[in-house]
C-alpha cells in the first residue's frame, strides 16, 4: 500500500492540486489542495506520472483521487485522532464489503469480506495489528448474529452450483462449491465419466482469484482457478481442461 499518509508537495506556490473522482484528468474535480495538505494512502495505480493514488482526508470527509506525483510521504496529521480519543482501532466498511482498520497514528490495515487481513501499512505494529484483527473479528460476529448477513461473506453459507464444457470434446461438466466457514469450502467437477475434488480457502467472490489442487476418480490431477466473477477454469494431466460458470 506503500506510506499511511501522503503530502501534496511541488505543486506551484500558487495553484493547488486537484482531488478528483476517479484516476485521471478528464474526471470531476471533487477539492483542491495547498501545498502540506496530509492525506490518508488508500493506495495508488500506474508508475511514473500516470500514477494515480486514492486519497481520503484524516477526518474523511473528502475521498478523491490525485495525480502522484505531487505526492510525497508523510506522517501523520498533528492534530490527534479522527474520534478525539485515544489511538484505537476505527472501522470503516467499503462498498465492497472489504473492512479497513484504521489508526490516527498512521497505521490502516485492510480486510477481505471474510475478515482476513489483505495489507497494512509499514506503519502498523503488532500490537495494532493484534487490536485490528479482534476489532473485524468482533464486527464479523456481531454481523453474524443480526438478521441481516448479505454483508458479511464469512457468515453465509456457501451452496452454488454451476456448468460449463470441457473444451477436449465440448462435453458437459458440473460443478458444486459448498461449504460454511473461511478456509472449508470443498469444490466438486463431475463430467467425462469421472469427479474431482478440491479445496478452496476463502468465499467465492470475496478476492480476486485463487487456486486449488484437483485430483479425480479417474487417477488425473492438475489445477483450478476460480476467479471473482464465478468462473472457474481448470486443467488436468491426461490433458483434459474446461470451464464452469457458478
Amino acid at each position: 500500500m506503500g506510506p499511511d499518509y501522503w503530502k501534496v508537495s511541488g505543486v506551484a506556490s500558487d495553484d493547488y492540486l486537484n482531488i478528483r473522482s476517479g484516476p485521471g484528468t478528464g474526471y470531476r474535480v471533487l477539492a483542491r489542495a495547498p501545498n502540506g495538505a496530509v492525506f490518508r494512502n488508500l493506495g495508488c495505480r500506474g508508475t511514473g506520472n500516470d500514477r494515480w493514488c486514492h486519497l481520503e482526508t484524516p477526518d474523511g470527509t473528502v475521498t478523491g483521487w490525485a495525480a502522484g506525483r505531487f505526492l510525497s510521504e508523510s506522517g501523520a496529521p498533528g492534530h490527534g485522532n479522527i474520534s478525539g480519543s485515544n489511538d484505537v482501532p476505527e472501522l470503516h466498511v467499503r462498498s465492497s464489503g472489504e473492512v479497513e482498520v484504521r489508526y490516527a497514528s498512521g497505521c490502516t490495515a485492510l480486510y477481505n469480506p471474510a475478515g482476513r487481513r489483505i495489507t497494512a501499512g509499514a506503519s502498523c505494529s503488532r500490537e495494532q495489528l493484534s487490536r485490528a484483527h479482534d476489532a473485524v473479528e468482533g464486527y464479523m460476529r456481531e454481523q453474524a448474529g443480526s438478521d441481516n448477513h448479505s454483508g458479511n461473506t464469512a457468515a453465509m453459507e456457501v451452496n452454488l452450483s454451476g456448468s460449463g464444457l470441457i473444451t477436449n470434446d465440448r462435453s458437459i461438466v458440473t460443478g458444486s462449491i459448498r461449504g460454511h466457514k473461511e478456509g472449508h469450502y470443498a469444490l466438486l467437477l463431475i463430467g467425462a465419466g469421472a469427479s474431482c475434488t478440491g479445496s478452496i480457502d476463502h468465499a467465492p467472490g470475496s478476492v480476486g482469484s485463487q487456486t486449488s489442487s484437483i485430483h479425480c476418480t479417474n487417477g488425473a490431477h492438475g489445477s483450478a482457478i476460480l476467479n471473482q466473477n464465478g468462473l472457474l477454469t481448470f486443467s488436468l494431466t491426461n490433458g483434459t481442461a474446461g470451464f464452469v460458470k457458478f
